[in-house]
């Protein structure tokens, strides 16, 4: 059943949070600024919307594509972080922060610019999101891609009826990529004072995650909520038509 008091309490926390915004005469940069940086499919939209519940973290998850989607790419994109995130708050806000994607630092030069942003500020937060299961971050990717549902807060939309079949040799390409840009990224922020959770451990103990999460940030913890609902209840066997082999084949590289 669809939690309308937490969905209600949820709207009016936000809705508090932008009326300090809009009605704080006093603005400054006293907050910590943070990135959740991950690859698509990781819990990041989940890590993001149990934050916004706190009341003293704004969270603008994917700002950066929502703002590059809807304007012309032709925009100057320089400091654009810094204008649509990391500018002034109430002093109300403890914690300011985005979602910055690994194929942003690869992607068009607009994406690229912003990452580089995020990337020189050295007092910027990161909490790099990762999933231990690499085989079903792919079939979770594959499912929103054939879904296109990337989030909800319903139970399962996916039609277990509705099966697919993994290309091994491109299954093996991802999961090369994904451990490559794990590893890249934490070089490139090795001067960032970073925090790594995995989705399994978020999904499994939010409460002891969401606390040390918090304890990074450096706001005092809350018992933090989400809208969110996992999108595929079951076994992710029960998705994939050929998952032995492909199992099988992923334990031996």
């Amino acid at each position: 059943m669809y939690n309308y008091f937490l969905h209600a309490r949820t709207y009016l926390i936000i809705k508090r949070k932008q009326w300090s915004e809009a009605l704080g005469r006093t603005k400054n940069y006293s907050y910590t600024p943070f990135a959740i940086l991950c690859a698509p499919r990781s819990g990041s939209t989940l890590l993001h919307t149990y934050l916004n519940f706190h009341s003293h973290i704004r969270s603008y998850g994917e700002v950066l594509r929502e703002y590059f989607e809807s304007n012309n790419l032709e925009r100057d994109s320089a400091n654009l972080v810094e204008r649509l995130v990391f500018k002034p708050h109430s002093t109300n806000c403890k914690a300011v922060g985005l979602k910055i994607f690994y194929e942003y630092y690869e992607q068009h030069s607009y994406y690229a610019t912003c990452f580089q942003e995020v990337l020189i500020r050295k007092d910027v937060k990161i909490i790099h999101l990762i999933r231990k299961d690499i085989l079903k971050l792919y079939v979770s990717l594959k499912i929103a891609e054939k879904t296109n549902v990337w989030s909800t807060g319903k139970s399962s939309v996916y039609n277990n009826a509705d099966q697919i079949t993994i290309d091994p040799a491109d299954y093996l390409k991802f999961r090369k990529e994904y451990l490559q840009h794990q590893q890249l990224f934490t070089g490139l922020f090795q001067d960032h004072a970073v925090l790594e959770i995995s989705y399994e451990e978020l999904a499994q103990h939010p409460d002891v995650i969401l606390k040390s999460v918090q304890q990074f940030l450096g706001v005092k913890p809350q018992q933090l909520k989400t809208l969110l609902k996992k999108q595929n209840q079951d076994n992710v066997k029960t998705h994939v038509t050929n998952y032995d082999d492909v199992q099988r084949l992923s334990m031996l590289n």
